[in-house]
Order: structure tokens, then sequence, then C-alpha cells
């Protein structure tokens, strides 16, 4: 979980000033290195007292957590730079050379690379094609600033302008600390670029391109191996790695598969006193085998973790702020036990059929309806699960990872057709092809086959959390 920050000066003029107000704004996503590349210099710190912003009309910036490496960016080869955040799993498929050793770096040398044969439309669009992971990535390049995210939108990056300026970060706050009114998320799979004519947005390998890449045919087999591979490289060369848990199916499949990778895996579970996912996860969690860290949370920490998370967010809603106390209060458990890298099960209700909407959905209309509405429901939770997510993870220089919502898991998910998502309209299990994938890895029925019971409300949180705002 890092940041990156572009800035370009509207009239030539010196953006140095603005360029530490944005890395200092986002320091809390990469406190461990900085860099920053402008057309004639580079300078790069472990310490951001001692880093030097140099006098310059274009800056890239960024803003470093290390995981599993230890490269200080923004970094270049050729005419190239890069500042990246997230990662990328099939890194060493992307170019030939061998001297790489890092995600990030192997995306300097594809673009180098590249960018000798072709646009950097053409180049980005090759990118998107072959890369596996999630990623934001500022370049710049023949005077010019892009950026880019991965097709799901599973990293952030915003962007704007005021009278001086245009800019793009990791986050909207940032960018409103230098008078940036109202920053913009660029959409996933979209470029944006930063010339002497401003913005320009364009799409590249979004939703509907990725909806071309569905196979045909589907099998849980097919599912499992796809899992396989996806839990397989996001451990990769992991030491240590924290799981928000609630003893539900997705939790348990990812604490489950995580593990048998990552032999000090840690579960971290939050509530109000006795709740039903306190309760549950520590049944579960015994069930697995697997440490479990339960963190209770009072009605006066409630309130605490809200207005954090508001301020974190930058934005009120009701919902969100009830599920990311939660996550908050975990996050703060995760840092004092020492972990970075934290796992979610997000996702999967919106992919297969989790929520009471697709019941109704089904009662009204068809399984056509229903098809559609997955469809919708992932090319739009980039706008709020994820960014909160994020956000709330990032506060606490944490990286966040989610196994089902990968590329190639998703290629086989969404080739499962709806009917066996949700067998009826009376169905309250529904999600079952990741319940049997769940009985795949041993994990039993009881588990399996639980009902969901939305996070905010099995934590306890929402009740306490509308309780506050109404003043009772």
């Amino acid at each position: 979980m890092c940041s990156i920050i572009g800035i370009y000066s509207r009239s030539n003029g010196d953006v140095s000033v603005y360029l530490s107000a944005l890395m200092d704004s986002l320091k809390h996503r990469g406190p461990e290195a900085f860099g920053i590349k402008t057309p004639k210099e580079e300078f790069k710190s472990k310490s951001f007292k001692q880093l030097k912003f140099p006098k310059s009309p274009i800056a890239l910036g960024h803003c470093l957590l290390s995981t599993t490496g230890y490269g200080i960016q923004p970094l270049s080869k050729g005419n190239v730079s890069i500042s990246h955040n997230g990662q990328i799993y099939n890194y060493k498929k992307l170019v030939k050379e061998q001297t790489m050793v890092s995600d990030s770096e192997s995306i300097a040398y594809f673009f180098a690379n590249e960018l000798k044969k072709s646009s950097f439309e053409n180049a980005l669009k090759k990118f998107m094609k072959k890369a596996e992971g999630e990623y934001a990535v500022g370049l710049f390049y023949k005077n010019s600033l892009y950026a880019f995210r991965d097709p799901i939108g599973l990293k952030p990056l915003w962007f704007g302008s005021n009278d001086s300026v245009f800019a793009f970060a990791s986050e909207p706050s940032a960018l409103m600390k230098i008078d940036i009114q109202f920053p913009q998320p660029l959409l996933p799979g979209h470029m944006l670029k930063i010339s002497k004519k401003g913005f320009e947005t364009k799409p590249i390998f979004n939703i509907e391109n990725f909806k071309k890449t569905i196979p045909k045919k589907h099998s849980i087999k097919n599912l499992k191996s796809a899992f396989d591979e996806t839990i397989q490289l996001q451990t990769k060369n992991l030491e240590k790695a924290a799981v928000l848990f609630s003893g539900g199916v997705d939790s348990s499949l990812i604490a489950k598969a995580v593990s048998q990778k990552v032999p000090n895996t840690k579960l971290f579970v939050c509530g109000t006193k006795n709740s039903q996912d306190m309760v549950s996860a520590k049944e579960v969690a015994e069930e697995l085998n697997l440490e479990l860290v339960s963190v209770e949370i009072s009605e006066e920490k409630i309130k605490e973790l809200m207005f954090r998370s508001m301020k974190i967010l930058s934005f009120f809603d009701e919902m969100q702020i009830g599920i990311a106390v939660t996550e908050l209060a975990c996050a703060d458990a995760i840092v004092k036990h020492g972990y970075k890298v934290v796992f979610s099960g997000q996702g999967s209700d919106e992919i297969f059929c989790g929520y009471n909407n697709y019941a109704k959905i089904l009662k009204g209309q068809n399984y056509s309806a229903v098809e559609k509405e997955i469809w919708f429901s992932l090319s739009r939770i980039w706008s709020r699960n994820f960014y909160r997510d994020d956000a709330i993870i990032a506060s606490n220089s944490l990286e966040l990872r989610v196994p089902l919502v990968s590329m190639q898991f998703l290629k086989q998910a969404m080739a499962i057709p709806a009917k066996e998502k949700i067998k009826n309209k009376e169905d309250k299990i529904r999600k079952w092809p990741i319940r049997e994938l769940a009985k795949l890895y041993n994990i039993s029925d009881s588990v399996a086959l639980k009902p969901k019971k939305a996070l905010q409300y099995g934590s306890g949180s929402q009740k306490i959390v509308s309780k506050i705002l109404k003043g009772n």
C-alpha cells in the first residue's frame, strides 16, 4: 500500500511546494521511503524530512510501504519513470529481462521496451491484458505525466486541478489540501494524461473489455484452480499475514488457503461483546486451528472510531461508517501485532449473489436480470467497497489483498451462470460456488453453508453507529 503523486504546472511554474504538501499528506500510505523524479533531477530518501524538493514544473512522487522487497521509487528505465502502488503478481511474465528484482521494476522495463515500437495507449492496452494484480501507476514520459489503474479498480487514483497545477494522487483528501476542491476518481481501466493541454482521460481495458475474456465453459474445478493460483501468487515471499475474519464462509476460505501458504497467519475479528461475529469467529478459528485476535469495541470506542473513519474517508454514509469502524479497529490491532499485509474476502457477495437484493430481483424478474445485476455490482464496487477498505487499511500503513476479485479468479467466477449461484427466489443460503469451493478446502458444512450476516450487523456496530448519529 504505497502512494503515488503526479503534478504538472499550468504555467511552467515551480510545483515543489504543492508536491511537498501532497507527499506529506500521503506518507501514512508509505512511511518507509520517499522519492521524486523531475525532468532533470531525482531525489530519494528514507527520511521524509531529509527529502529534497527540487524546483520544477513537473514532478512524479512516491511514498513506499515495502512488503516483499525494498526498491525506492520512482524507478526509471530509458526515458520512462514510474511510480507504482499495488502488486503485479505475474511480473516475471511481463518482460524477458532476468535482472529485475521487483514487480515495480518490471513495469518500467515493460513500458521502456513497448514504447520503442508502439504508442503509449497500445502499450498500456497490452499491459492491462497481461498484468495480474492490483495497481495504480503514475508514469513520466516525454514531458507528459500519465496515470492508470487496474480494470477492477482495486487501487485508488484521483485527479483534479487548481489555478496553478494539474495533479493526481492516491487519496482525494491530499488533493483537497492543495485547494483542489472537487477531486475526481480515475475510472478503473482508464488512462489519464496530463500535458500542456491539460487533462485527457480514455478507457483502455474496462469492464466491457473484461466481459469479452470470460470463458464459455465453467466448473468448480476451474474455479478452484484459479483460486489456488491466486493464493499462490498473492502469498509468495510473505513471512506473515493477517486476515480480516468473521467466521463466515468467505473469510474462512481465505484464512484456510492463506494459512496453508503462510504458516504465520493470524486472524482478526472485531465486534461488540458477545456479538455474532465475535462468537462465530472464535468457534471457527478453533475449528481451523488458527490463532484469533478478538477486538471488543464499546459504544464509546465506536464513537471514536466513527469520527476517525469519517475523517479518513472524507464522506458521510451511515452504512459505510458502520463497516469502517470494525475495519479500522482491526487495522489498529493488526499493526500492534506487527503485520503489514492483510487479506480480505471482499467481493464475494457481489459476484456470487450473496446479498438479499439478488433474491428480490429474482422474485420480480428472471435470471437474466440477476446476471445484469452481478455485472453492475462488479462495475461499481470500486467506488464504495474498495475505496473504503483501501483508505481505512492504508491509514495504518497496511497493504490489503483481496483474492476473490483477482482477474483470473473473476474470469472463472463470472463464467458461472446466476442460476448456479442462487438456486431460486426463496434461496436464503446463496453463493453456492464459493461454498462448494470451501468444502474442497475441507471446511465443514456448518461453516461452508452458514447464511450471510452483513459485517456491520454481525459485529453489532451498525446499531450503535445509527444510535449515535441520531443522537439517541
